[in-house]
Order: structure tokens, then sequence, then C-alpha cells
């Protein structure tokens, strides 16, 4: 078969999946978001924690089973069945630093062909000692329902998960988190893995102290400066997607600041939520830029300080906003909105937000909005932001460095620098992989 035809037919079956998404989003509404998209809001009194299991020290410390913890990750080992292998990580039960009301969980896997993941989340009540079910947050790739815990079940009388975030009626003192991971594959050699699990959960204090420690950030470097993220409009989705796909477009565009860079209808079937009807899942968002090989996560932001510290380590931040009409009088391209993403890729030296805004063609590329204007939309709806980064656009490196609790997050290593000491010493590296995955239309 000529290369023209395969082109043909991969056309054609794109053609029919985009058919069948804008049918299904026409035909229903979301199973529990509403409308209005987040459903988060601004709590002046709130303070967040972000939890990373990213490590085979971190990952030991969960329990696993027919699944083992290898170069840093959770990979399935089960040999039952060679037709529906299975099994499952839970996390430790994590006593939180504070009670908290609500939590994001966000992941990064590899999901060969035939194989996926599930994912759930459990609490325990503050007051009564007692656990949640496990609460359902999705799945990615292919799985199915394999025992009573895989049940997609996302409420209880004590809250419900709208989508991709838990919203608890009680504070909560703990959590665990579940992975289910499956393959669906004869090829033994097919087995997903998990390399990350973050969570980010959130509660009220009435210590002022307690929230200014808690929102405080040191960083060094320039914050006032526009990082070179490449501009990509909705408006380049097929028409029928172009009012749907602000996050995937985002997810496009800052993918691609790091050199992982793929088509934007393509990002959007792979980040199509089919359980739910949207393209706006935060939570499938980061795994696909996980996927093509980037670090990402989903964590808040209630400062411009906490964001001003991502742009002069490099990195751009995808945020989640919403506003009524006079919220943002100066925006030129739209005057409210139920929800919507938006890069954030620098600042101005009097302190206003550089956005790529894939809203408009016209309009959007480094588009400023007034800092005060978009706290308003953006931390007055929750504060919620995808972090996804690789390589400085300089050529500089991002590291996790373990040697430090505070300053080991995303620390950037001058590239000589770090090539005299890591060069110097032999240049001897871990390779991690799993295998590659080139379309959306083959894994989801």
């Amino acid at each position: 078969m000529s290369n023209r035809h395969l082109a043909v037919i991969a056309s054609l079956s794109a053609a029919f999946l985009i058919g069948g998404i804008v049918f299904a989003i026409s035909a229903a509404t979301p199973l529990d978001r509403s409308a209005s998209g987040n459903p988060l809001s601004r709590r002046d009194d709130f303070i967040d924690k972000l939890d990373r299991f990213d490590s085979a020290e971190t990952f030991s410390r969960g329990s696993a089973e027919f699944v083992a913890v290898s170069n840093g990750a959770v990979s399935l080992t089960d040999s039952r069945d060679a037709n529906f292998r299975h099994g499952v990580w839970i996390s430790p039960v994590v006593e939180a630093d504070f009670p908290f009301v609500e939590l994001i969980p966000s992941y990064n896997a590899n999901v060969p062909f035939n194989t996926g993941l599930r994912v759930h989340v459990r609490t325990r009540d503050t007051a009564s000692g007692e656990w949640s079910p496990w609460l359902y947050y999705g799945q990615w790739g292919r799985t199915i329902v394999a025992d009573n815990e895989d049940r997609p079940r996302t409420n209880f009388a004590g809250g419900k998960v709208a989508v991709d975030v838990l919203q608890l009626r009680r504070p909560a003192a703990a959590y665990q988190v579940r992975v289910a991971l499956q393959c669906l594959s004869a090829d033994a050699n097919t087995m997903p893995s998990l390399r990350r699990v973050s969570v980010s959960y959130s509660g009220p204090s009435r210590d002022d102290a307690q929230r200014e420690a808690n929102q405080k950030v040191q960083f060094a470097g320039r914050w006032d400066r526009s990082l070179a993220v490449p501009f990509v409009p909705q408006g380049d989705a097929p028409k029928p997607l172009v009012g749907e796909v602000c996050s995937p477009t985002s997810v496009t565009m800052v993918c691609s600041f790091f050199g992982a860079t793929r088509p934007l209808t393509e990002n959007a079937l792979a980040i199509y939520d089919d359980e739910n009807r949207i393209f706006g899942n935060w939570n499938r968002a980061v795994q696909r830029a996980g996927e093509l090989g980037l670090d990402a996560w989903i964590t808040r932001f209630r400062t411009w300080d906490q964001v001003k510290a991502q742009i002069a380590a490099g990195v751009p931040v995808i945020a989640s906003i919403r506003f009524e009409k006079g919220a943002m009088p100066n925006n030129p391209i739209y005057q409210d909105t139920d929800g919507h993403l938006i890069v954030i890729r620098g600042f101005t030296p009097d302190g206003d937000v550089i956005v790529n805004d894939p809203a408009s063609k016209k309009l959007g590329n480094g588009v400023v909005y007034k800092s005060d204007e978009l706290a308003a939309a953006w931390f007055g709806a929750g504060g919620v932001g995808y972090i996804i980064r690789g390589f400085t656009p300089e050529g500089d490196v991002i590291v996790n460095d373990p040697a430090s609790r505070d300053k080991g997050n995303g620390v950037v290593y001058k590239s000589d620098e770090l090539a005299a000491a890591w060069f110097g010493a032999g240049g001897v590296g871990y390779i991690i992989r799993g295998r590659n995955i080139s379309t959306a239309m083959t894994t989801n």
C-alpha cells in the first residue's frame, strides 16, 4: 500500500473519530462536571500541598500486587493469564499536613497499545476516622472493570469527584491513591508502567502565619521576561472542535516549547475524555505530556510570586481561568468565560502577565493581561495550573536534585557547568523507557 493510500486512510479515520466525538459532545452532558467547567472558586484562607511519588524510594512505600518497583517506576509483572494481566499499586496512607477538602491527583505513565491504567483515591474523614470508598478519577488507554474496587464510583455521602477534582463536604486528614495497571495484549513483553503520581490537596487555615509560610517561595533568576513558547491557536483544530480544545492547544504549545512537538488534533484526540465527553480533563492533559516524554503534574497557585518562580526557572504555566463580565475589562479577546486554559509565558517589568491565549489567532500570541484582572480570573477560579517541563529553551537543564528538599525541585543548572560535572565524570546515565507511542488514535 502506498504512503498516499495510508495518509488517506489515516485522514478518514481521524475524520470519523472527530465526528463521533462531536456527536457525543452534542448528544449528552458530562457525567459530573457542570456546564461552568472548572468547579473551583477563590478561597483566600486556603493553603495547598503537593505530594509526589516518582522514585523507587517513594513508590516502595506503597503496596504492590502483581506489580514491581524497578528503575524508579511501577511496572506490571502479572503472568497469571496470557490474555488479561492486571496488578495494583496502592500508595501508603498519607497523613496530610493539614485538613483538606479538595484533592487533585495526576500521573505520568507509559501505556503501550492494548494496555491501560485506572486511578482511584480514598480519603479518611478528620472527625470520624472513617474511610471513603475508592473514588474514580478516570482511565488512560484500554481498560476494563477487573474487580469491585475498579468500579467508576465518583460520589459518596461526604463528597464527589467532579471529573478531576474531589470536593469534600467535611475535612479529611489522610488519603491513599490506587492505580490499577492492565494489559489486554497477548504480547508478554507489552506492559504498562507508572513513573509518577502527584497529589495536590487544599484546605482552609485560620493561622495567618501558616498561610504566609505556605505561599512563600524563594527563587533566583529573572521573572520579567517572555519565554519563547510557540503560539498555536484553537482555530488550527478541525472546525467542529475549535470551541472545545483550549486545554489540548495549551498543552501543544508547552510541549512544543520543550521539543515534544505533535499536531494539535493528535494531542486533542489523546486528551479527550470519552467518559465525561470533554477535552478539558486536567489529569489527562498532563498525562499526554508525560506520554510524550516530559514531566508533568497539576498543582495550585495562589500568588504571582509562585508563578514568577516558574518563569524564572524557564517553565511556562498553563492556567485554568474562569470569570464573569466586568472582571477583565482590559481583555482584548473576550469579556467572560465559563472555563478556559491559557499559557502564561512571562511577565513585563511592571508585573503584568504575558500570555499565549489560544482563543484568538490574531491577538493571542503574547497578549498582555493586567495582573490584578488575571488574578481574579485565575486565583478566583481555584488557581489550578499544569506544570510541564523539560530542558529550558536556552539549553540549560531542569533537574530534580534529591540533595535539597527546599531547592532541589526543578532547580536549573547551567548546561556547561553540568556538562563538566557529568561528562567530566565519565557521562554515566540510566536510561528508563517504555514503548514509543506516536499517535493518539491507537492508544485511546
